[in-house]
């Protein structure tokens, strides 16, 4: 009888991660660390994490950050002008733009002579 039982090949994208979830920062503090490596903690607790990191001889170091949400802002309303409104204010600058008529130059404009000055 011949044995047919072929091994899985080992993957080879097995994912490294160094996350670890621990209660608080007296947890990440005494989380125990292999010499030379570097782990990201979680804190259940609170929105925070920490990164902790020991040298070649073992000495930890340990870094705090606190999650904070990013908020998009909220687009600027964008308000458009009737055609209506565009027309009147148009004929409210043209009336403000053209001269005032007074009496003098209703009366040259009648006679269609010249004002003495």
């Amino acid at each position: 009888m011949l044995n047919h039982y072929q091994p899985k090949a080992p993957s080879v994208f097995s994912p490294a991660t160094n996350i670890q979830y621990v209660q608080g920062e007296a947890g990440a503090k005494g989380y125990p660390l292999q010499n030379g490596f570097t782990m990201l903690l979680m804190d259940s607790e609170e929105p925070k994490f920490y990164i902790k990191q020991t040298d070649s001889v073992g000495m930890p170091t340990m870094k705090k950050y606190r999650f904070e949400e990013i908020v998009d802002p909220e687009p600027e309303k964008i308000e458009y002008v009737t055609k209506a409104d565009f027309d009147n204010f148009t004929n409210k600058i043209i009336s403000l733009l053209q001269p005032k008529e007074t009496k003098e130059t209703k009366a040259t404009k009648t006679k269609g002579g010249e004002v003495d000055a």
